[in-house]
Order: structure tokens, then C-alpha cells, then sequence
């Protein structure tokens, strides 16, 4: 029972010593080409950047020509822009168009959401989730920690039996 004991101490003081030193939190970065996509797209204002979502679940990044006032085309397929749908990451502006829609993804649609009871605002699962967090025991984060360093142990005790016991 000492044993125990002791483990939940080294536990405490391990659990202090991690509190004592947060991670930084790295800020996300776009790769490269779309960083350089998000770039050009301000300086050419006859071209707009786009996140472009495929049936094939990929998400591409494109370049491109505005025609006649208010229409793109990608992949031979024709899309209306509308200023009011335009996403922002950073100081950077682009469209998100879903390769099997013509409207850009937005918004815009939040009451047909609400009134066909689609929106997250009153999630049932999220509420329980939420309650679920708030009702979680610590002692799982403990017993998580207690099979670590037993298995460490479990590791050198294998490796002295090899040198020693072998």
C-alpha cells in the first residue's frame, strides 16, 4: 500500500512540474502555395482566391478570373461570387465553393438551419458532451499516468533480467 502511495506522490509532483511549464501553442500556417495563392490574390483585382471543396472530399486552391462582373469559373464549372460570403484568415479574403453547389458557402442560409433544427446552438449531443467534461473524474488522468510508469518498469525490469538473469 506504501508503494502506492509513493506512486501517487511522484504523480502529484510530475503533474505540478508539467502545470509549471505549458506548451506554447503554435499558430496554424497555410502551406506554402497557398499562402502564395493568398498573396497574388489583392494584387490581381480582376482575381479572386478560392477554396475549392471536390466530390472527391480534397480541398484545392485556386487563382481565379472573375467574368463579367460576378461569375468564376473551375473545372469547367460556373460559380457566382457574392461579397457577402467572403471568408477571412488573417488579413487574407477568399471564397469557399463546393464543386457540386453554384452559391458560395456561408452564412447566409442560418435561418433555414435554425428552422429545419440543424444548428449547433442547441445540440443535444454537444450539451451532454459539455456536461460529460465538466462531470469527468481526474482519476482517469491518474490511472492513464500509473500504466505509463508501469510499463516502464515493466521495460527495464526485461532489459536487468537480459543482462543479469540471462
Amino acid at each position: 500500500m506504501a508503494r502506492l502511495d509513493d506512486i501517487e506522490n511522484e504523480l502529484k509532483e510530475l503533474r505540478t512540474q508539467v502545470d509549471a511549464n505549458p506548451k506554447k501553442k503554435k499558430e496554424y500556417k497555410l502551406p506554402w502555395k497557398t499562402r502564395s495563392l493568398l498573396k497574388q490574390g489583392p494584387k490581381n483585382p480582376d482575381k479572386v482566391v478560392v477554396m475549392y471543396l471536390t466530390q472527391k472530399y480534397e480541398v484545392r486552391w485556386y487563382l481565379s478570373k472573375i467574368i463579367s462582373g460576378n461569375l468564376i469559373i473551375i473545372n469547367n464549372k460556373v460559380h457566382v461570387l457574392n461579397p457577402k460570403c467572403l471568408f477571412r484568415f488573417g488579413k487574407n479574403s477568399f471564397y469557399v465553393f463546393r464543386e457540386i453547389d453554384r452559391k458560395p458557402v456561408s452564412n447566409l442560409d442560418y435561418n433555414k438551419v435554425k428552422k429545419r433544427q440543424d444548428d449547433t446552438d442547441s445540440d443535444v449531443p454537444l450539451i451532454k458532451a459539455v456536461l460529460g467534461a465538466i462531470a469527468k473524474k481526474e482519476g482517469l488522468k491518474v490511472s492513464k499516468n500509473i500504466w505509463i510508469i508501469l510499463a516502464i518498469l515493466a521495460v527495464v525490469g526485461v532489459a536487468l533480467f537480459i543482462f543479469f538473469g540471462g
